[in-house]
């Protein structure tokens, strides 16, 4: 390792106190989404940034949900993105927090705190690696563009994906930094497909139910098919780096009381689908199980509507980002298999216009979106080590 980079790395223990009090100050800086209000943590990201460079620029659709961009270097290439969020998901019944879910307290050598992990702490840790980059001189030829979004948690239709639609992206590579335990380089995420789906049946009252028709019973026809046939052939697909395809039946609702035949019946189905995987197609699949139900039973009066869709994507081994990341995780001691990522994340966005994507994030999934969601603060040190020094490799001189 040359002389800067063990500079570089000295400069981050040096500033272990102040990566710690950014990180809390974010925590305590409230963005639950909904209602998705991130201007008490744009405030702190652009207080910190504002002292190491005056390359910060607030965008947004919505003065409520504000999203910011930090640069050092601007306009040089190639350009390296980092993008994180700075919303995070709601509390939740705050009695099965053992502390302040906004407090960020710390125990045990970890920060206790809603969206500390998920993603407050691969924010920070993008915003301190920058700062050092900045304070040691490091010099650049290319460009190192922070992307913190206020919009993800529910879609990203105010943040990532509106800064895409409306061109403030041009990135030669992107790094989003969720959360990956900063083991492994994930390069591949599977997608998601909202579906509705619903039956119709005819009421009658409770005590003579051969005079109507239940779209329930109906439902659960089509349901126990799609259990017995559909869900085991998804979970034989090869996925590669990923966790296999699934489709989860989240929410069911019918009838208007327990001695009314049911006329109505609806159910929400989470498809998580995988790279080559088309929407038509898993669309087609699921409508072609429904028309064997009704084959068999002619009452069956049952459809299907999509809400919502988030493709999957897949950046090849190949690229130069996935070559740098390893080589910068090896550097480090660090584990650098190449490893598929369960969650969704905004990397979709940018793979989808053919920008080499991964994603490399301090914290552990498990703990994201729960009570006492925590993040140890060594590997939150050791995340804006990877940052660092990835920025170094991928566009430094």
């Amino acid at each position: 390792m040359d002389a800067m980079k063990e500079k570089v790395l000295k400069g981050i223990e040096d500033s272990r106190d102040e990566a710690i009090e950014l990180l809390a100050d974010l925590v305590k800086a409230e963005s639950v989404n909904p209602p998705g209000d991130t201007r008490k943590a744009v405030e702190v990201i652009t207080r910190k940034a504002g002292t190491f460079t005056e390359n910060v620029e607030v965008v947004s659709c919505d003065e409520t949900i504000p999203n910011v961009f930090v640069t050092l270097n601007p306009g040089a290439r190639p350009q390296l993105l980092y993008n994180g969020h700075l919303d995070t998901v709601p509390v939740g019944d705050e009695a099965n927090w053992d502390v302040d879910p906004l407090g960020a307290v710390i125990k045990d050598n970890r920060m206790f705190g809603r969206g500390v992990a998920d993603m407050k702490g691969g924010v920070a840790a993008m915003l301190m690696a920058a700062k050092v980059l900045a304070v040691e001189n490091v010099p650049l030829k290319g460009s190192l563009v922070l992307s913190f979004v206020g919009d993800e948690e529910t879609g990203a239709a105010k943040g990532a994906g509106y800064l895409m639609e409306k061109g403030h992206y041009s990135p030669d590579m992107v790094v989003v930094g969720e959360i990956t335990n900063n083991s492994g380089i994930a390069i591949a995420e599977k997608g998601i497909i909202v579906y509705v789906l619903t039956t119709k049946g005819k009421t009658a009252h409770g005590s003579t139910p051969w005079v109507g028709v239940n779209a329930i019973d109906k439902m659960v026809k089509v349901l126990h098919r799609l259990q017995t046939t559909l869900v085991p052939a998804l979970g034989r697909r090869d996925s590669g780096f990923l966790p296999p395809a699934t489709m989860n039946i989240g929410t069911i609702k019918g009838g208007v009381s327990f001695n009314v035949v049911a006329d109505t019946c609806e159910v929400v189905i989470d498809r998580r689908t995988l790279p080559g995987e088309t929407i038509e197609g898993i669309t087609q699949e699921i409508e072609d199980v429904i028309d064997q139900v009704k084959k068999e039973d002619p009452e069956v009066d049952a459809s299907l509507v999509q809400l919502v869709a988030a493709p999957p994507f897949e950046t090849s081994p190949d690229e130069t980002i996935c070559r740098l990341a390893q080589e910068t995780m090896e550097e480090l001691g660090r584990p650098a298999d190449l490893l598929g990522y369960e969650q969704v994340c905004d990397g979709r966005f940018f793979s989808e216009k053919g920008i080499p994507t991964i994603i490399i994030g301090p914290g552990t999934a498990k703990k994201a979106h729960t009570p006492n969601e925590n993040l140890e603060l060594d590997q939150y040190l050791d995340a804006i080590k990877v940052y660092a020094l990835l920025a170094m490799n991928a566009v430094g001189k």
